[in-house]
């Protein structure tokens, strides 16, 4: 008789960002007896490439020594999928996440040009031009009735992210070989989700639609935590 083995959680956060991004989710998860890993992607308050992020990530699933969920957060979805064909990775989730194609890159998917309210300077990206940019388009995101406080006290936590990083081409395409699911956030003001919805389509994941904004594992940590429970529940037993 064969004993199962419960996955480890492996959660990738998006651009500007970092792991803090998912502090109450895994305090959640670690209450409910899960084994939570956040990775720090080094391409964020630097000018590092989307492969070393890759790496940050293969290095975490090493250290996992035993089968791994992995969630990505937005721009986490490019290098989960240059990393995610590793063997103890059973279920890919995409949160609002770029599943990007074999040659595509997070640029060359929004037409090869960035948005006018984002700042460049020395070869890394900043979400707005200025501190009033940035606060605006998180609050732009919010459920309504936050207070812009909360938009302020967020936007002072992000950091430059690396442009070489939008820039860097997919080689490997996890969603091919993996089980994979897309968590598509149906209220997001960053992601359109219509082309959320593009991609979850064209790599064949099950899509679950969330009415949430998007970072839906911070409007809702609970419930998002659940919905993670079921989905690791549903990866396939190791032996």
């Amino acid at each position: 008789m064969t004993a199962r083995i419960r996955p480890r959680i492996i959660l990738v956060h998006g651009a500007w960002v970092g792991a803090w991004e998912f502090d109450p989710l895994v305090a959640i998860l670690r209450e409910r007896g899960w084994e939570v890993d956040a990775v720090d992607l080094p391409s964020t308050g630097s000018t590092g490439s989307m492969q070393g992020d890759a790496a940050a990530i293969t290095a975490a699933i090493d250290r996992a020594a035993g089968p791994v969920v992995l969630v990505a957060h937005s721009y986490g979805g490019v290098p989960v999928t240059e990393a995610g064909d590793h063997p103890a990775v059973e279920r890919i989730v995409y949160v609002a996440a770029f599943a990007l194609d074999a040659g595509e890159s997070v640029l060359s998917v929004m037409g090869g040009s960035l948005p006018g309210v984002w700042g460049i300077s020395d070869h890394q990206l900043t979400m707005g031009r200025t501190r009033e940019e940035r606060v605006e388009l998180i609050a732009a995101d919010m459920p309504p009735g936050v207070p812009r406080e909360a938009s302020e006290q967020l936007a002072d936590l992000f950091r430059p992210q690396s442009l070489a990083s939008f820039g860097d081409q997919v080689s490997r395409v996890a969603w091919r070989a993996k089980p994979t699911t897309y968590l598509l956030t149906e209220n997001d003001a960053v992601v359109e989700p219509a082309f959320q919805e593009s991609l979850a389509v064209r790599s064949g994941a099950e899509i679950i639609r969330l009415p949430h904004g998007h970072a839906p594992f911070q409007e809702d940590p609970a419930g998002f935590a659940e919905l993670l429970e079921r989905l690791a529940t549903l990866a396939p037993v190791a032996t």
